[in-house]
């Protein structure tokens, strides 16, 4: 045996030893009282990490389920509304029902006066449970649950949220189609039975009766994707008439006229269907009866297609006698003919270009009838032309000749070649890009008149020629520039040879007409005005906006805006359109007009409202543009455009309009009133209170008994997307309800402590501990046997 008293190696490997069993039973010690098998970082960086992720995720969700559970419990707040409203409606079904029975016998105004009480408290429970128009929960909702995983380019987030879409969900009368807009005839006439101007009477009508054929009358309707490109109105109500004695009967016939309208196969047809239009017989506070047309989503306008359909509408021209709906161009007095070939072209009514062009050859004294007749023959042989319905004839007095065109068509007629105006449409040279003139004359006064691409007149007027070229052109060039539209059109004077030629620098077409006894610039000499050298046609008079509507309009409070034609070559306007949905997202469309989609006023509409149709945008779709008549002031007379919206606020802003101008007015469209063009915005403003459903007499309580049929239809829809939402949370919540719970035995299988191997290893460590302790003391005592031996 070895012994030492300078190192006592099995002392310090005792302590060292008993060191580590010390810092084991603290550990043990640890684990036990805190129940975790990670106290410190130390003992597992790794699964600590871990464990801190999934109890971060547990309170996601934890919070989540909360979120969940409070989207249910709002929508279980809804639906219970939703099924108060569906008692709602069964009560004012039951009266609607009650009030369309012939065998009625009691006062329908009590009725009402009920059934309208019912309307009001379903538009105050909607809007108390969130589901009126723009509601608080009338939007697409996001409910975060947690929960998720990025894949394939979705984010965790929006893996972990469940949408509950109720913006189409809304139960308020104006959704259930109970309220919207209407188009109403005149407020004080009557058509109901036993007035003087009865459905009976007008019918009866033998100069009614002359405008029509086949017993069928007709009504053209246009709205948000009801026109074309061209803006001809594509929806006709044929309705017929046989068996329609009575407001109630015409009701019928109207709405199965609107029906079969809706069936057709065109893109037209179907968003008509969707608007919903319905007809019914409105009264008034003087028990007069008046024609209408309802939707509860759609602005519209209806206008009557010949003079049964006007009368209906309350437009008389006398008696029961309705307006005259087609409309005319009438040209000056006919005069002594000539053998000559006219050139005519037809602008409007849908068409475009030299769509509407075609000629007619006279002959030296030919009569104005026979005239009439070859002008109708070149219209047959045009079939775009033909299309249209426009049709030659003598006015009333036989002496001028006039072009008729459907109601609802805005059209120009235009002639050139016509030298000494027989025809009665003027004496302007054809259209060209440029116009070269016969030699320089002698000295003279001449009047020079300008027409852009068939547009307005500019008249230059009378210039002094001197007989000499150089001063003759610098005597057209200073009146060109004089004027705004010219030079935009890049209309300058430049000399060809000897003679003079007008040129567009810009390709932009125009005809030019002299007048003057002196052909003083080599242009010729007609000695005749051209004051009729455009006979336009229009008719808005017998049109009816649809109330209740939101209409742009200004600060001044116009509502129809003026438009002239953008004629010269690189003229446009960016028109934008912005209305916010129920969510408060902006939605936005910006229209360029330009020559070839907005030359005329039906074009510019059909532009627009086809970009509208184009942009299949459900908010941005409820705006229409629409041809108005202006008043005095503002567009003085003349038709002009107007914006109109069954949803909510929209904005109509101009971009800049063209720098030419035709007699101080800008291209484009614009406020006639303050000459606002570029840069104006038109904000929406309610035009009247609109409708809503009526059991006051027969034919509104059936109407209404229709409308609450498809109220209930979309009530169920409503209550549909409410329950969907439901199962969903319902749904999210028991998973949730899982990954909490596995999420948690996860982190406990790492963080906590195994409280059975714990006790196992506190007992061992205090065995280890006791024995080391007496190791220790035996170890110590060792150097003590070395003191024996030195005894010795």
């Amino acid at each position: 045996m070895s012994f030492s008293i300078n190192t006592n190696v099995a002392s310090l490997q005792a302590e060292n030893y008993l060191t580590q069993t010390s810092n084991f039973q603290n550990q043990t010690i640890n684990e036990v009282t805190s129940g975790l098998r990670i106290v410190n970082s130390g003992d597992d960086a790794a699964g600590l990490a871990i464990a801190n992720g999934d109890r971060s995720t547990e309170a996601v969700l934890t919070q989540g389920i909360q979120n969940a559970t409070n989207g249910q419990n709002e929508l279980q707040i809804a639906d219970g509304g939703m099924s108060s409203i569906g008692n709602l409606l069964d009560t004012a079904r039951s009266l609607a029902t009650e009030s369309a029975s012939g065998t009625f016998t009691g006062d329908r105004t009590v009725l009402n006066t009920e059934f309208q009480s019912v309307l009001g408290e379903i538009n105050r429970q909607a809007q108390a449970i969130g589901l009126n128009t723009g509601g608080s929960l009338a939007t697409n909702l996001s409910v975060f649950v947690g929960g998720g995983q990025s894949s394939n380019g979705i984010s965790a987030a929006t893996n972990g949220s469940v949408g509950v879409d109720l913006s189409q969900a809304t139960v308020d009368a104006k959704s259930l189609g109970l309220e919207g807009v209407q188009a109403s005839g005149s407020a004080t006439t009557d058509i109901g039975d036993g007035s003087t101007t009865s459905v009976a009477n007008i019918l009866s009508n033998a100069t009614n009766q002359a405008s029509i054929s086949n017993n069928t009358t007709d009504f053209t309707i246009t709205g948000p994707g009801f026109s074309n490109t061209s803006g001809g109105d594509t929806i006709t109500l044929a309705v017929n008439l046989n068996g329609v004695t009575d407001t109630g009967t015409l009701v019928t016939a109207v709405n199965a006229a609107i029906a079969a309208a809706g069936n057709g196969n065109s893109q037209q047809a179907t968003a008509f269907k969707n608007a919903d239009v319905t007809a019914a017989i409105t009264t008034n506070a003087a028990n007069q009866s008046q024609l209408s047309f309802s939707s509860a989503s759609t602005a519209f306008q209806v206008q009557g297609g010949d003079q049964v359909a006007t009368a209906l509408m309350g437009n008389f021209s006398s008696g029961t006698t309705g307006n005259v709906a087609n409309v005319n161009a009438t040209g000056a007095t006919y005069g002594t003919a000539t053998a000559e070939t006219v050139g005519f072209n037809i602008v409007g009514a849908g068409l475009t270009g030299t769509q509407g062009a075609f000629s007619v050859t006279t002959t030296a004294g030919e009569t104005a009838a026979n005239t009439v007749a070859a002008i109708n023959t070149s219209i047959a042989g045009n079939a775009a032309l033909a299309a249209t319905g426009i049709q030659a004839s003598l006015d009333t007095a036989g002496t001028a000749i006039q072009f008729t065109g459907k109601a609802g068509q805005s059209f120009q007629v235009q002639a050139t070649g016509d030298t000494t105006n027989v025809l009665g449409f003027g004496t302007y040279q054809a259209a060209n890009t440029s116009h070269t003139a016969a030699a320089v004359s002698a000295a003279g006064s001449q009047d020079l008149q300008i027409s852009l691409n068939g547009g307005s007149t500019i008249d230059l007027g009378s210039l002094t020629a001197t007989g000499t070229l150089a001063t003759d052109l610098s005597t057209l060039n200073t009146a060109i520039q004089g004027n705004a539209a010219l030079r935009a059109a890049g209309i300058t004077a430049v000399a060809n040879g000897t003679k003079i030629e007008l040129t567009s620098a810009n390709s932009t077409s125009f005809r030019i007409n002299t007048v003057g006894a002196t052909n003083a610039f080599g242009f010729g000499v007609t000695g005749v005005s051209s004051a009729g050298s455009t006979a336009s046609a229009y008719a808005a008079q017998d049109s009816v906006d649809s109330t209740g509507a939101q209409q742009a309009s200004n600060a001044t409070g116009n509502a129809v805006y003026q438009f002239t034609g953008l004629t010269n070559n690189g003229d446009a306007q960016t028109i934008t359109l912005s209305a916010v949905d129920a969510s408060g997202t902006q939605h936005t469309l910006n229209v360029n007009l330009n020559t070839t989609n907005a030359s005329t006023l039906d074009q510019a509409v059909g532009t627009i409202n086809s970009a509208i149709a184009a942009s299949n945008d459900t908010t941005l779709e409820q705006i229409g543009a629409f041809k108005q008549e202006g008043t005095a002031g503002n567009t003085n007379g003349v038709e002009g455009m107007s914006f109109m919206s069954a949803g909510g606020q929209f904005k109509v802003s101009l971009g800049a309009s063209p720098a030419s101008s035709v007699s101080g007015v800008s291209a484009g469209i614009a406020d006639g009133t303050t000459g606002l063009s570029g840069g104006a915005v038109f904000t929406s403003a309610t035009n009247g209170t609109g409708s809503t459903a009526d059991i006051s007499n027969m034919a509104t309580a059936t109407a209404a008994v229709s409308a609450l049929a498809t109220a209930v239809t979309k009530l169920g829809t409503a209550q549909a997307a409410v329950g969907n939402g439901e199962n969903s949370l319902t749904y999210a919540i028991n998973l949730a309800s899982s990954q909490l719970t596995n999420l948690a035995a996860s982190e406990s299988s790492i963080r906590d402590a195994n409280m059975a191997t714990e006790s196992a290893n506190l007992t061992k460590s205090q065995i280890q501990l006791q024995a080391g302790i007496a190791a220790l003391s035996q170890a110590n005592s060792a150097p003590q046997q070395i003191l024996t031996l030195l005894q010795h």
